[in-house]
């Protein structure tokens, strides 16, 4: 390991009180960090479907493609548009689509479990053990979506307060881990 200069070490510090500061307003308000990460999502959306548009008109591309590229920018501005309007209205969509596809999987993972007859006893009732505690879970986010929303949120505090403490440790340790 060599060792860092002092503007990288400065980096470092504030990188890390900066991610600290994420991490505990990540777990004060986690609805919050929710709703911004969707409103993100909805400003891409925008991006990506002004961008799809205008390539809709370069005529270096067959009509084909731009008939497709003038569909995907308009679907996706639409889209873009709704969730910056309703960003709530998104987030809590959002978390109920999540919530339908764990219940998807869980369903099916008892479905392999119950059914695949290559698998020893053991294994397939931890199959299905684990694809009923994913449906359940699915469940729970479907008719209660808070729960998804905080447990994102949590799981987003934790990491940035980890990279957090990562980033203050390097700062002050001077040393680069690279």
């Amino acid at each position: 390991m060599s060792q860092a200069s002092g503007a990288y070490r400065t980096l470092e510090i504030i990188l890390g009180l900066v991610a600290l500061a994420i991490g505990v307003l990540a777990l004060i308000f986690p609805e919050g960090v929710v709703v911004t990460i969707v409103v993100l999502f909805g400003i891409a959306l925008l991006i990506v479907g002004f961008l799809r548009l205008a390539t809709s008109f370069s005529s270096n591309n067959p009509s084909s493609a731009r008939g497709a590229n003038a569909l995907i920018g308009i679907v996706a501005i639409i889209l873009g548009l709704l969730i910056l309007v309703f960003p709530t209205f998104a987030t809590i969509s959002l978390v109920v689509l999540i919530g339908i596809g764990l219940l998807i999987y869980g369903i099916g993972r008892v479905i392999v479990g119950g059914v695949a007859s290559n698998m020893s006893g053991g294994l397939r009732a931890i199959v299905i053990l684990f694809g009923i505690l994913t449906a359940v879970f699915g469940l729970i986010i479907i008719f209660i979506p808070t729960v998804g929303i905080f447990t994102y949120a949590f799981f987003v505090s934790i990491a940035f307060l980890l990279i957090g403490i990562d980033a203050l440790a390097a700062g002050i340790a001077g040393k680069k881990l690279t």
